[in-house]
């Protein structure tokens, strides 16, 4: 294998696990919109000019280049919208789930200009639909903050936060259903032009419905604030922990002090993970985002990043 992609943070020669991309169809846009995080890796003795595309029934794909990926090395990148297709139709879950698959295509280039392919690698991906409005299932929870509150969320801090951050409130600005959503709130004040790695977590704490089949659905935005100037760049990942064992859903990439964004921000996202039955498990959000900034700062400046959710289910059946 001289070039290979993945969907998780599982590292070479570890086999990569199934991957299966979740997704709740209510409140969705039409036509629905596909963003994935990847991975991919050159093996090869040379430097490589990699280029993603995928193909699936009902299915418009975006061609991303990719740049030069030197031997021996991976990276990550979030594709965001790099798919759209028609909404499915409640008809088209019966009982409420709907399985498909895609076909990520990985090439990868000799030459800067895309013309001369050297390698490709394919990787099948299945898409999970479902419709949590569906009679089928059972709304076990549901956080929609619209009573003032935040309904048993905690923030924790992980990293580099300075006091009193991170924070957590109902907010107004941006919300899914009126007239709240719950906010962590990130800060750091510096008096230093050095670069600073900042992480903290939105979580709680549930115990699953003792039935096949669970879900939790996350909708959740990203958004930059700051009383001068300057911003801040983050990237993000999602954690359900049990017993011991972490499911991890990536945004992004890992830490890096890049003034980038690795993350889409000011937007909603949804995020739908499967959870174990008859559990107690902890849903984190953690947020990871680097303080990057330019030659001069004034000593007190304050800067970070607010996470919000909203309409936050768990379903079952």
């Amino acid at each position: 294998m001289t070039i290979e992609l993945r969907l998780s943070d599982v590292d070479p020669p570890v086999a990569e696990p199934k991957r299966t991309i979740y997704r709740d169809i209510v409140n969705l846009p039409d036509p629905v919109k596909l963003g994935i995080t990847v991975r991919y890796f050159n093996y090869d003795d040379v430097g490589l000019y990699m280029q993603i595309t995928g193909s699936g029934t009902g299915y418009t794909f975006g061609t991303v280049n990719l740049g030069l990926l030197g031997s021996g090395s991976n990276a990550y990148i979030n594709l965001d919208e790099f798919a759209s297709k028609t909404k499915p139709s409640t008809g088209d879950l019966p009982n409420g789930e709907l399985e498909e698959n895609i076909t990520l295509t990985l090439k990868a280039y000799t030459d800067s200009g895309y013309s001369t392919l050297k390698w490709t690698y394919e990787r099948i991906v299945t898409v999970h639909w479902i419709n949590s409005a569906d009679a089928a299932f059972t709304v076990d929870e549901l956080d929609n903050f619209d009573d003032g509150t935040v309904q048993g969320w905690a923030v924790a801090n992980e990293l580099g936060n300075v006091s009193p951050y991170p924070t957590i409130g109902v907010a107004t600005d941006y919300v899914l259903s009126t007239s709240y959503s719950c906010k962590m709130r990130q800060g750091w004040a510096a008096d230093t032009t050095a670069d600073y790695q900042v992480r903290g977590r939105l979580y709680k704490s549930f115990t699953t419905p003792n039935k096949d089949v669970v879900y939790a659905i996350i909708d959740f935005r990203f958004g930059k604030w700051s009383y001068l100037s300057g911003d801040a760049y983050p990237y993000t990942k999602y954690q359900c922990k049990q017993s011991g064992t972490t499911i991890l859903v990536y945004l992004g990439r890992p830490y890096d002090a890049s003034a980038t964004d690795y993350v889409p921000v000011n937007k909603w996202m949804r995020v739908v993970v499967p959870l174990p039955k008859n559990q107690t498990v902890e849903i984190r959000i953690v947020t990871d985002w680097c303080s990057k900034h330019g030659s001069s700062i004034a000593i007190g400046f304050r800067h970070g990043i607010d996470t919000y959710i909203d309409d936050f289910k768990i379903i079952s059946k």
